[in-house]
């Protein structure tokens, strides 16, 4: 009888250590199924965010020619005021006027995207990339505001040819090449010789500049951000 009890003691644990290893098998296969579906989560999360980033790069190439093209009429307009130079080499006098069109759409189309991703590596690039860009946006927002300002200054000079604005197809076409006559090179020359003008053009110069070393930097952020993701998502296939 003690055998018996003995064999069916022993019979009890071995189905009960079986229950057990069962259980424990199922919930690491379960573990592993959700580990698998939030990684499947993740890098659909990341493709998208990827995506939203190549299109801020070429934004961003485009808002870089402008800065440069800005920072040119700067030097241009320094050397005819200060330096005696006779004429400009800058084709777009009107650009004197102009400010960056900065709206990127990664953080915009997905602002809580560091809350999605469990890679400590990945989303520790992303905050540093958004703190990248808030630098951006706050140089290019300090410029807008000295832009402002030599805006209303050309217009108390009167020196926007308002009939060239009215009988150019700007009011249709907003990329219309006639937007260059709206400042004249010789009004611009003229006011380049202004010390209160040289005052603002010192202003711009320096918040463009400002702007550009930041854009800089973000750039490089972006691609490396870019590169990041895309070998992350490639080593998790």
């Amino acid at each position: 009888m003690e055998n018996k009890t003995s064999k069916y003691f022993k019979y009890a644990i071995g189905e009960i250590i079986l229950v057990v290893i069962g259980i424990l098998i199922a919930l690491q296969i379960n573990i592993w199924n959700e580990e698998r579906k939030g990684l499947i989560k993740e890098k659909e999360t990341l493709y998208k965010f990827l995506q939203d980033l190549k299109s801020d790069s070429t934004y961003y190439q485009i808002n870089f020619k402008r800065i440069l093209s800005i920072d040119s009429l700067h030097k241009e307009l320094y050397l005819v005021g200060f330096e005696g130079k006779q004429s400009l080499d800058h084709s777009t006098p009107n650009y004197i006027r102009r400010s960056l069109v900065y709206n990127p759409i990664a953080r915009e189309n997905d602002p809580n995207i560091t809350n999605k991703i469990d890679n400590d590596k990945i989303r520790e690039e992303i905050q540093i990339y958004f703190r990248s860009m808030s630098s951006v946006a706050e140089a290019q927002l300090e410029h807008e505001s000295i832009v402002y300002k030599i805006r209303d200054y050309l217009r108390k000079n009167r020196i926007h040819n308002v009939q060239k604005w009215f009988k150019s197809e700007m009011l249709t076409a907003a990329n219309s090449e006639i937007t260059i006559h709206i400042i004249e090179e010789p009004s611009l020359i003229a006011l380049s010789k202004n010390e209160d003008f040289q005052q603002l053009l010192f202003e711009s110069s320096v918040k463009i500049n400002e702007t550009k070393q930041s854009m800089t930097q973000h750039i490089l952020d972006n691609t490396r951000l870019m590169s990041k993701i895309k070998d992350y998502i490639n080593n998790n296939d």
